[in-house]
């Protein structure tokens, strides 16, 4: 910590030091407080998205048992590869109480039956089943990964900011606190010196009056 001297000066720096700090951690504090807000409805998501992510892939795999049992392996899988497509994904940043958080961005993930790349007369509803139930999972795992992003990024920031709001409550207010402290009692002790002093002149003093004719 920077060297205060023990001047009435060097008190009134120490003390504006402590209220700068104590600001700090005040602001630190509401930050994290709002950070955690977020993180708990950002984790309320998940979970449900978690959930809903478990019942889309039991859908799938039961709509794809049907399509097999129907079609046969390698005719399903001939279909499914007429449906293949690439999914862009683009990546923006949002900012949150200051934290910049990666957010991604798709197109939407369902398609129309005309729009799969199969034709109507060679699949069944078996089939379109089959892709309409992935393809609401595949939704559902971007939009968990999105959300997952967010939440390990806040979960980073929380840290980050508690260690800071810890270092101050820990550290840097109260060695300030010393410093005040440590000034006011020098302070104190050489107004006392000054008293004592003032006082024996004046006794001196009046002694010497009393001594003259």
């Amino acid at each position: 910590m920077e060297q205060v001297t023990a001047t009435r000066t060097g008190l009134l720096r120490c003390r504006a030091r402590i209220k700068l700090a104590t600001r700090g951690r005040d602001v630190l504090k509401e930050k994290r407080d709002q950070l955690m807000e977020e993180f708990r409805r950002v984790a309320d998501v998940v979970l449900a998205g978690s959930g809903a992510l478990d019942g889309a892939a039991a859908e799938g795999r039961a709509a794809i048992a049907l399509a097999e049992a129907t079609h046969g392996i390698e005719e399903l899988t001939s279909l499914g590869l007429a449906t293949r497509k690439e999914i862009p994904l683009n990546a923006r940043t949002t900012v949150v109480m200051g934290v910049r958080i990666a957010d991604i961005e798709y197109q939407p993930i369902g398609r129309s039956r005309t729009g799969r790349g199969y034709t109507l007369s060679g699949s069944s509803a078996y089939v379109d089943r089959t892709a309409a139930a992935f393809e609401a999972e595949v939704a559902l795992i971007l939009e968990l990964a999105a959300e997952e992003l967010r939440l390990r990024r806040l979960i980073a920031e929380i840290g980050t900011t508690t260690r800071r709001v810890n270092a101050l409550e820990s550290f840097v207010i109260p060695t300030l606190e010393s410093e005040r402290k440590a000034i006011q009692s020098t302070l104190d002790e050489r107004e006392r010196q000054d008293h004592f002093r003032l006082k024996r002149f004046m006794t001196r003093r009046t002694a010497r009056s009393l001594e003259s004719p």
